[in-house]
């Protein structure tokens, strides 16, 4: 890491381990929100929202491995404030479209923590597949009427959601897909807001001719999904680092706890086989902790390997991320399941992040046709 990177990790690290309890998650997910607005706007006092941005748009100029930076501290206090999915994924979407005068109006307020924005992207019939959509967009006038359901939609108290709607195309096609804005609480939107195994807040959502300008589209007509497939295939790297700070925390809190919890009047961890599933975690978080060096490289480097490499990644963390989970309760007996440690938390956490976006069994689909099919 270079010198700016070390301090950007240290930086989150201590405010996260001087604030940020498992007592306060708790307090924090009984807010209304589901995420604390205090903290949210420490994080742009602090310029966290602006790292993943350009310059020119007021951002830091942070590229992948920043933002990695960021997740990876992140998943290791199990923050709860959507920085992935509404800065990383939402906001990326916004920052990379070539819709300028939408651009300067919101980048702004999105860096500075006034505007949340969140992406609609999952139908019932989708299968974690970006291209197979049903919502329609028909144009009328300077107008679009959009019509259709997007399921698991987070950050459930959004200013704004970002729908892809399909103006052209049959139900599968990469062509003919718009990418629109809309006003989370505008007339015609129905919202069912639930909350998820890790306690996050997400919504469905249901709209039926809900009119949206064309000024609020983000790419030119039916031209969306190269900029979605970019801007999904990064996210997908920060969640996995957020992942893999989550793995490495229950690696190294397993550790302590095993040097500490005495049985026949030794320590637990001074048995042989509990040191073999302890090494056996960390050789799991270090295996995925090396491919995702790989899918930053990649990225960084615009290697033609981009989607392989990050298929590759999400298939290990969702493999090795619950068994690292599950062997810490494992390990921890009873105090791994209890609300006095938050080990089985983490393990909720890591299998919410394996099903986003597709989850292990979908990415090494992908990753086959990759492989053997270029």
């Amino acid at each position: 890491m270079t010198e700016e990177q070390l301090m950007l990790k240290d930086s989150v690290a201590k405010y996260l381990q001087d604030t940020y309890s498992a007592e306060h998650r708790v307090n924090i997910l009984k807010q209304t929100r589901g995420y604390s607005a205090e903290n949210w706007q420490t994080f742009a006092d602090l310029g966290w929202l602006t790292v993943p941005f350009a310059e020119e748009d007021g951002g830091f100029g942070g590229n992948i491995s920043d933002v990695s930076i960021i997740m990876e501290e992140f998943g290791s206090a199990l923050v709860i404030e959507p920085f992935w999915s509404g800065v990383v994924l939402a906001g990326q979407l916004i920052a990379r479209s070539n819709n300028d005068s939408l651009k300067k109006h919101l980048m702004p307020t999105l860096m500075s923590g006034e505007q949340l924005v969140s992406f609609a992207f999952l139908e019932p019939q989708s299968v974690f597949m970006l291209n197979h959509l049903t919502t329609t967009a028909t144009k009328v006038g300077d107008n679009y009427l959009l019509s259709g359901e997007k399921r698991v939609v987070l950050n459930a108290t959004a200013d704004s959601i970002l729908i892809p709607a399909r103006t052209a195309g049959d139900g599968s096609s990469e062509q003919g897909i718009s990418l629109f804005l809309v006003d989370a609480n505008g007339p015609g939107l129905q919202r069912d807001v639930y909350r998820l195994m890790d306690g996050q807040l997400a919504m469905d959502i249901r709209f039926d001719g809900i009119q949206v300008s064309s000024a609020r589209m983000l790419t030119a007509e039916g031209e969306a999904f190269p900029l979605i497939s970019e801007v999904v295939s990064e996210a997908l790297v920060a969640l996995c680092a957020e992942a893999v700070g989550a793995m490495n925390h229950l690696y190294k809190a397993t550790a302590d706890y095993c040097r500490t919890r005495e049985q026949f009047g030794v320590a637990i961890g001074t048995f042989q086989a509990l040191q073999h599933r302890i090494v056996d975690m960390f050789m799991a978080t270090e295996q995925c902790r090396s491919l995702l060096m790989r899918a930053q490289c990649s990225i960084l480097d615009g290697s033609s390997d981009i989607q392989r490499d990050v298929a590759a990644l999400k298939v290990m963390i969702g493999k090795h991320g619950r068994h690292v989970a599950e062997e810490a309760v494992q390990l921890h007996g009873g105090m791994g399941m209890s609300n006095e440690m938050p080990i089985g938390i983490y393990l909720k956490r890591l299998m919410m992040i394996d099903s986003y976006l597709g989850n292990k069994d979908h990415h090494r689909r992908q990753f086959c046709k990759l492989r053997y099919c270029a």
